[in-house]
């Protein structure tokens, strides 16, 4: 791709571009706030969108244009990109720039015709797809080539990608409709029933960035603010990282029973390979405390959990869009 090239990381909760020689330059979230009226106006993207959650009067809608992986929404998913490369300038006299998109392990066709139209009508027609879990083990430096696989869980906000890879390709591996935000709704769920306490999606997010951890004896606390459920008036209780293991542990002993399946579809060199080496770890929801051990306790495998976990995907993007031989190899529309 040319110098002025992008890379583009559309998920369900964040996205992320970067930009050829000056590295991630957005990372906001995929969300858009528009009125309820028969113009359906946009009234705020990303960051400014995402305040409103919760927040809003029945004259707004906040919208996610991307659940679980896939568009759900193409004209919104539009407005947001297009608005995002303004915001980030890119546009040059010929128009948009060229766009390496980061698409989920083994997706089909029709969902990758899905994100064209989408990038279509934002302005952009030079597009490369490369599978997400190759993006993220190039972004997380991991050395891998042809003969050297490696294990990615990139756990995402609305989806994980779990699958062994190398520069020839996923050798095995899944898109699954799990992410941080099943953990945000399981922590309402838990709060609700034992706290007696209904909270909001922006404050079980918060919490689970706190305090969220895997560790038994982790006893960090936050002050957890809601609608009580019997009076109805807020009402604000201190909350631990021992209070709400439950939920965390049942959905990452969910990721890891996936994970074991994948694993045992791998060739045995492969597998002896990852033995050694030990699985890598990408997403913001690897950031959970504890995962390492407790990864390592259940799976008898190392954990490697990268030290820029969110942003990992698309700064393999951009390393890939400058790399025309790799772009060549990794893209799956071949030129």
């Amino acid at each position: 791709m040319k110098g002025n090239a992008i890379a583009l990381d559309m998920g369900s909760v964040n996205t992320g571009i970067y930009q050829l020689g000056s590295g991630v330059v957005l990372f906001e979230p995929s969300v858009v706030a528009v009125e309820n009226g028969e113009k359906r106006k946009v009234k705020a993207v990303g960051a400014d969108a995402k305040k409103l959650i919760g927040k809003t009067s029945e004259s707004t809608s906040v919208i996610f244009p991307v659940f679980e992986g896939e568009i759900e929404d193409e004209k919104n998913a539009s407005v947001m990109i297009a608005k995002f490369l303004d915001k980030i300038s890119a546009k040059t006299f010929f128009g948009r720039p060229g766009v390496l998109l980061s698409v989920p392990c083994g997706a089909e066709n029709a969902s990758v015709k899905r994100y064209e139209k989408v990038l279509n009508n934002a302005g952009v027609y030079n597009i490369d797809y490369v599978e997400s879990p190759i993006l993220t083990a190039i972004g997380l430096g991991v050395p891998i080539s042809e003969s050297n696989p490696c294990f990615i869980i990139d756990l995402g906000g609305g989806t994980t990608s779990i699958a062994a890879v190398s520069l020839d390709g996923v050798i095995a591996g899944v898109n699954v409709n799990m992410g941080g935000s099943n953990i945000d709704a399981m922590l309402i769920d838990y709060i609700d029933e034992y706290f007696n306490l209904r909270i909001g999606t922006l404050t079980a997010e918060r919490i689970k960035i706190q305090i969220g951890s895997l560790t038994e004896n982790d006893r960090a606390r936050t002050i957890v603010s809601g609608r009580d459920l019997e009076s109805g008036a807020p009402r604000s209780v201190s909350i631990s990282s021992h209070d709400i293991i439950i939920p965390i542990k049942m959905f990452f002993d969910k990721i890891l029973e996936i994970t074991s399946m994948v694993m045992g579809k791998l060739p045995a060199e492969v597998s002896a390979e990852i033995r050694k080496e030990g699985v890598y770890f990408a997403g913001g929801t690897s950031k959970i405390a504890g995962l390492d051990e407790y990864f390592r306790d259940k799976m008898a495998i190392k954990a490697n959990i990268g030290t820029e976990p969110e942003t990992a995907t698309v700064t393999g993007g951009g390393i890939v869009a400058g790399d025309k031989e790799l772009l060549r190899k990794l893209s799956l529309r071949k030129k």
